[in-house]
């Protein structure tokens, strides 16, 4: 009875309404595929050194403090992590320069003006900003092992560094965690850090003193640096040895790869978007095509497939949100799903009366007849450019021009022609490619069935009813659901559907900025004049590039 009473209360308590991500749930896609590619790295684990400064954390707190409860080690450890920050931005403020430093450490956006305050000669106490009791503006982070339980503990567990949980207590393994602690403290003052901590005031005299700290360090500390190298390229040996992990080392040489390749091209510097044009159509700047070490010919194809998926997803997403957008301008209403995709066909027709006179097999065609080579990323119709064009229309809230660069997206993916197995080495199984149906194995299918029986109007206003709306309804009403949120943008009420909001489209993120500041941090890349989130490779990046691929 007590059960069936939890159930009844469970189905009408109020959902939480929520802005929500992934409205179409095709970024879900994306997001396993770089999973594959790229693991132990995440989009929030932004420095390298901090896999070893967690585990020196944890080992250095068991070596020296009596008091072990769990309160303790909180308390420490949310100071320490504080400390650590202000000690990255203090040299940062120093040196003018955010990336080596600073750039990326946990609890920045509210402990920069902390950091400045101290770099002017003031004194703060790291208790006023790392209590879990602080008011919400002055906390450094809401969870209660910060930045370790909300983002490097995972991964950090993945890699077999550390172990345990917020529960049952974080520890330090006797391999990859002992080994990476003891090198971390063998050039840090860990002694007058942990004073500085307990003494809890802080000022630039003491900030200075333990500049060791510094990520930017980690390039002076060969042996950290050296074991944090095998950690990521998997060169353990012994029981520091990964089964795991192969897809990372390979994405990593890749990027190394790519930024040996672009230095000899007019653009000179490589950068996350770069090398993702450059994996899908294996050419660089200048017309430069990328040919790549056998070892790294799976993993370039793989970065290739994430890329063409991007490209339906940033169409698919543009579709929603032109529709969406011109629907709450327009009536802001339509009676159901069939209504709306006959009102999408009429409403946009001034951008896409040129699909409506031809059938859907004419257009292809037609399409693969003006369309730019594969190679040919930079020009204004590759679909790359085009992508990039549609997020712009966006930005300029100007939605004709959305679904039309949309369209035109859809077609040109179409048109390169149809391979047997979409998704390559990627293992999606059946049931996950139902779950989350804007696919490229679904376009394939769709292109050669369905739409092929249709006129361009007919195939219009089958994509705005199936996969924007319809589609749409389905995964918000699956997070209702299962996790008591409404996260409809259109929502359905007994008279029809209202707009509530248009989501806009965007790419999604695949851990690259972060590969490549790791890569950075490692001192294999440096940053380029050219602007943030661009790089150089470095000597010491080629010798690791080739001294790698002689041994893969």
């Amino acid at each position: 009875m007590a059960k069936q009473a939890l159930r009844q209360t469970q189905w009408v308590s109020s959902a939480q309404t929520i802005a929500g991500r992934d409205h179409l749930a095709v970024q879900a896609v994306s997001e396993h595929l770089y999973a594959d590619l790229l693991p132990g790295i995440t989009n929030v684990t932004d420095r390298a050194r901090c896999y070893s400064f967690y585990p020196w954390f944890v080992w250095a707190f068991d070596q020296r403090s009596k008091k072990k409860n769990t309160e303790e080690v909180i308390r420490i450890f949310r100071r320490a992590e504080c400390l650590h920050t202000i000690i990255g931005i203090n040299h940062e403020l120093e040196a003018k320069k955010e990336l080596p430093h600073g750039g990326g450490l946990v609890g920045r956006d509210t402990l920069v003006a902390v950091a400045k305050k101290v770099f002017d000669g003031g004194t703060i106490q790291l208790s006023h900003f790392s209590s879990l009791d602080a008011e919400s503006s002055d906390r450094y982070f809401k969870n209660k092992f910060g930045g370790l339980g909300q983002y490097y503990l995972g991964p950090l567990k993945d890699l077999e560094v550390l172990d345990g949980d917020a529960r049952t207590g974080i520890k330090y393994t006797k391999e990859w965690g002992a080994t990476l602690a003891k090198l971390y403290n063998s050039t840090v003052e860990t002694s007058k850090f942990f004073d500085a901590v307990r003494d809890d005031d802080i000022d630039r005299t003491i900030v200075q003193s333990l500049r060791s700290f510094c990520p930017c360090n980690l390039r002076n500390n060969g042996e950290e640096r050296d074991a944090l190298i095998d950690l990521f390229l998997c060169r353990g040996r012994g029981e520091l040895k990964h089964a795991g992990g192969a897809e990372r080392r390979r994405t990593l040489l890749l990027i190394l790869d790519y930024a040996r390749r672009t230095r000899a091209t007019t653009r000179r510097f490589a950068d996350p978007q770069g090398f993702l044009f450059g994996a899908y159509t294996r050419f660089l700047a200048d017309d430069k095509p990328w040919i790549v070490d056998s070892h790294l010919e799976k993993t370039v194809e793989g970065w290739a497939i994430y890329q063409r998926h991007e490209l339906l997803a940033i169409a698919a997403q543009g579709v929603f949100w032109a529709g969406l957008t011109a629907l709450g301008l327009d009536a802001g209403y339509v009676r159901d799903t069939a209504a709306y995709a006959k009102w999408f066909a009429n409403y946009f027709q001034p951008s896409l009366s040129t699909y409506f006179n031809s059938r859907f097999d004419a257009i292809i065609s037609q399409h693969q007849l003006i369309q730019p080579s594969l190679s040919e990323w930079q020009s204004a119709n590759h679909e790359l450019s085009v992508a990039n064009r549609l997020l712009e229309a966006q930005r300029h809230h100007d939605p004709q021009a959305v679904v039309s660069l949309s369209a035109q997206i859809l077609t040109s993916l179409i048109a390169r022609g149809c391979v047997e197995q979409p998704y390559g080495q990627f293992e999606l199984a059946d049931r996950f490619l139902d779950t989350y149906e804007i696919n490229l194995a679904a376009l394939q299918r769709r292109a050669t069935t369905t739409w092929s029986q249709m006129d361009g109007r007919q195939w219009v206003e089958w994509i705005a009813a199936n996969w924007s709306l319809r589609v749409h309804l389905r995964v918000a009403l699956r997070k209702l659901r299962y996790q008591t949120q409404d996260t409809f943008r259109v929502v359905p009420l007994e008279d029809g559907l209202y707009v509530r909001e248009a989501p806009a489209a965007k790419w999604s993120s695949p851990r690259l900025a972060q590969a490549f500041r790791f890569l950075h941090d490692l001192g294999a890349l440096d940053e380029s004049v050219d602007g943030a989130g661009a790089y150089l490779l470095t000597g010491f990046g080629e010798e690791l590039l080739e001294a790698e691929l002689d041994r893969a």
